[in-house]
């Protein structure tokens, strides 16, 4: 046997092994270890992909500190490389059988992910979604076999809206059509942990684009006034909402021996519970009454990681399963009281590197900066000063030392009220101080034209780093009124 055909051999047995259930979860297992398989027996392109994935993570950073310079990261490239000639030439002859080529889709996708091609995950995303819309439409007409049918339904299309939810501001357009199909719903009516996932991620996704469109409205000139038909499409997503917790509570009391996706399930609950009831407000000390939200979170998200270490002590360094990261992050951003901030951030931290579109070093950096910037601004605020600057991280401590030395002196007992405890967290962190709707502004983004010499004076910006464009809320002295001010700041960091 060549060492090639070793190596290949070998790749295949990692991915099986390990890689499988750590892309996509316990709950996706059968198709990452079974289906996927079955193809590449009669799919070359595919076996490339699944030994490419298989290289790059065994590669990965956390396991060997110059990864790119390793013969696994050199050979997952050639592989990556060959499985993407193969498919240009079965398309060429007009050879690809689109299921297949959306399978092939998915694995490329992992590849882009674990490599760190953005623009290319995005391009792929997109075609990915065109395959599935041709796929459904064909399904239409009785063109497509029922077990692809049902793994389209149950684990395909789930994972796309998964995808598209954490890669919220590149996928909104594909994410918007995948929604649309009234085919979203499983194919098996049964109640199991992987329908209340898939459904949980469909209501997250679509409380996204009601908080998109709820800011709109906030952020209008003529003031927040949010129409009544989006508060009633908060109310529906809240009793969809609830009705998910009551079928959820009625399978936690009679299953289960997978506490790490029950946690999971629980503090991706909390945090989409928590985002449907203040999306319609712009008021940001409005979070301060979920507080025990934002604790359950941070609890729920430590069992659920603690669940999903390798026996090496990491975490996989990509899945495209529902992780905690979305909650934890969501955490990081909206929850002010110091402790329990820290905590998520620390623990955010722990979360596999790669998620999806989403970078966890990168969030990492971002909800370390808004915070301190926001813990800044309102020491300013109390000394009577109206600016603040972004800091850098060059004294943050990282991993979980970040929730024991930076624990807050402030912490709130179990045994005050929550009347209480928002009046505490309204005080030490002010309405003024705390960031709302946010964009950022890349140096090469076309928004980047628009920001004015004159903005560019005021907040001292740079136009070679990123831009933070945000918005607080400011009171008028004069008659105690509010209103929304827009402001800028420099980001020293990647994001």
């Amino acid at each position: 046997m060549s060492s090639v055909v070793w190596r290949e051999r070998r790749a295949f047995a990692y991915y099986y092994q390990n890689a499988a259930s750590a892309v996509g979860g316990q709950l996706d297992l059968d198709f990452w270890r079974r289906f996927v398989p079955q193809i590449c027996q009669k799919e070359p392109a595919v076996w490339d992909a699944i030994i490419s994935i298989s290289a790059l993570f065994e590669s990965s950073p956390e396991a060997i500190p110059d990864a790119k310079k390793n013969r696994n990261y050199q050979d997952a490239l050639e592989w990556y490389v060959r499985a993407l000639s193969r498919v240009r030439q079965q398309i060429a002859r007009g050879a690809v059988d689109i299921f297949v080529g959306l399978v092939s889709c998915v694995l490329f996708l992992c590849v882009e992910f674990l490599r760190g091609g953005v623009e290319e995950a995005m391009q792929l995303y997109g075609q990915g979604v065109q395959l599935i819309l041709t796929l459904r439409a064909q399904r239409a007409f009785g063109l497509v076999a029922t077990t692809d049918a049902s793994l389209l339904d149950d684990t395909i299309i789930p994972m796309f809206i998964r995808l598209g939810m954490i890669g919220f501001s590149v996928s909104q357009p594909q994410l918007h059509l995948l929604l649309q199909d009234a085919s979203l719903k499983s194919s098996d009516s049964t109640v199991s942990l992987k329908s209340l996932r898939n459904e949980i991620s469909r209501l997250g996704a679509e409380a996204q684009f009601l908080q998109h469109a709820c800011g709109e409205y906030l952020l209008s000139p003529d003031g927040p006034n949010v129409p009544q038909h989006m508060c009633d499409l908060q109310e529906s997503l809240l009793l969809q909402l609830a009705n998910w917790y009551v079928a959820f509570r009625h399978l936690q009391k009679s299953t289960l021996n997978d506490p790490g996706t029950i946690a999971l399930l629980i503090a991706s609950h909390e945090a989409l519970f928590v985002m449907l009831k203040v999306s319609t407000s712009s008021s940001e000390v409005i979070t301060d009454q979920f507080l025990l939200n934002f604790q359950t979170i941070v609890e729920q998200s430590r069992i659920a990681l603690n669940a999903s270490i390798r026996p090496d002590g990491t975490q996989p360094p990509m899945t495209l399963d529902l992780n905690p990261g979305v909650a934890l992050w969501f955490t990081c951003l909206r929850c002010r009281e110091p402790a329990t901030r820290r905590e998520a951030i620390a623990l955010l931290q722990r979360c596999p590197r790669v998620q999806g579109f989403s970078s966890t070093s990168a969030a990492v950096s971002f909800g370390e900066n808004i915070m301190r910037f926001e813990e800044m601004k309102s020491m300013a605020i109390l000394q009577g000063s109206t600016k603040c600057c972004l800091p850098t991280l060059d004294h943050f401590v990282a991993g979980d030392q970040v929730c024991q030395t930076h624990r807050s002196p402030y912490l709130v007992s179990d045994k005050q009220t929550p009347s209480f405890q928002e009046d505490f967290l309204a005080q030490i962190l002010p309405e003024e101080a705390r960031i709302g709707h946010f964009s950022i502004i890349q140096p090469d983004d076309s928004l980047a034209k628009t920001i004015t010499s004159e903005v560019i004076a005021q907040w001292n910006l740079r136009l070679d780093q990123p831009i933070l464009s945000f918005w607080r809320n400011e009171r008028n002295p004069a008659d105690q009124s509010w209103r929304m001010v827009r402001e800028y700041v420099s980001m020293s960091f990647a994001v």
